[in-house]
């Protein structure tokens, strides 16, 4: 007699195949939220870590870092690297030069990792300005606090600038001394450049030192923290993840139809006295950013914070009592 193999047949496979199916998309959410928490946990380890080499620098210099050495002899991130045991890479930046110097090549064109929010797009695609020819720079995620206006650090729109922890050095370093050769630009306000913990009268558990960006992706210099200024501050104009578009220079954001993975942002005015340009500070993790403040602490501050306190926590000089919590 005929005997009929066992097996499935094709409808039970399919009600198999189905089930599965079912099951994986059930599942599929919470892998990506197990993910995704390890990246979130991963990105407030990097921040405390930066914490950490500002403490650790402001104990061997006696003050902190530079926001940046006017516009291209190096960034608070330059200047961070030997306290995050990166002195060998921070070496081959060469003193006095701008980051298109020739020398500078392969520094520019390293991605650090402590730098980068593993949550993020990187970007290493950017093409630079390097003299020997167009040359991979890659984005970062964190940035220095240069206050509650905006990057001029000035009064802005009615808004008084209250101080930051971080400025710019106008001037650059001389080549052969590898000193500054000129002074904080307007030496008068003292919390602007290299300032040391007393001069943030608000306190340092109520003063930002470092929040995170989003990087730019394509020709976008946000994000661009080591060697170059513009891409490596953020201000507190607006709250974390505001939708209002950022304020750039012609060429350094790239607003146009194709790059929606950029967050948005305007060009600014050229002919403007205001400089009113500013970066938000940005994150691709759900509901908020991943923030240093000045006594090494970290905090995840929520999209939802009032605009208020967010400038409050900002200031170094406000006189205010903000509490993210």
């Amino acid at each position: 007699m005929y005997r009929r193999a066992d097996g499935f047949t094709l409808v039970e496979l399919l009600v198999v195949i189905a089930i599965i199916g079912v099951l994986v998309a059930l599942l599929l959410p919470a892998v990506q939220a197990a993910r995704e928490a390890a990246r979130r946990s991963q990105c407030i380890n990097n921040v405390k870590q930066i914490g950490i080499a500002m403490q650790n620098y402001h104990d061997a210099k006696g003050h902190l870092p530079g926001g940046a050495v006017s516009c291209c002899y190096g960034t608070w991130a330059n200047f961070l690297l030997p306290y995050l045991e990166q002195g060998s890479f921070a070496n081959t930046f060469k003193t006095g030069t701008t980051y298109t110097a020739d020398v500078n090549l392969q520094f520019m064109k390293s991605r650090v990792d402590l730098y980068t929010c593993p949550s993020d797009i990187p970007n290493a695609a950017l093409q630079g300005t390097i003299s020997s020819g167009a040359v991979e720079m890659p984005n970062h995620n964190y940035a220095a606090n240069y206050g509650n206006t905006v990057y001029g650090q000035q009064t802005f729109s009615g808004v008084d600038f209250l101080g930051a922890p971080f400025g710019n050095i106008d001037n650059a370093i001389d080549s052969a001394t590898g000193q500054k050769t000129g002074l904080d630009r307007q030496k008068a306000r003292p919390y602007l450049g290299e300032i040391p913990f007393k001069q943030i009268p608000d306190g340092l558990s109520n003063t930002l030192l470092v929040s995170e960006l989003v990087q730019g992706q394509g020709n976008d210099v946000r994000g661009r923290i080591l060697g170059f200024s513009d891409g490596g501050a953020f201000t507190a104009w607006n709250t974390p993840n505001a939708a209002l578009p950022d304020v750039m220079p012609g060429g350094l954001c790239n607003p146009l139809p194709g790059s929606e993975l950029n967050p948005p942002c305007v060009v600014q005015n050229a002919t403007t006295t205001l400089n009113p340009r500013y970066l938000t500070s940005r994150s691709r993790h759900s509901g908020g950013v991943n923030s240093l403040l000045a006594d090494g602490s970290c905090r995840f501050v929520s999209d939802d914070i009032e605009l208020q306190v967010w400038r409050a926590l900002s200031t170094t000089a406000g006189d205010e009592v903000a509490r993210t919590n």
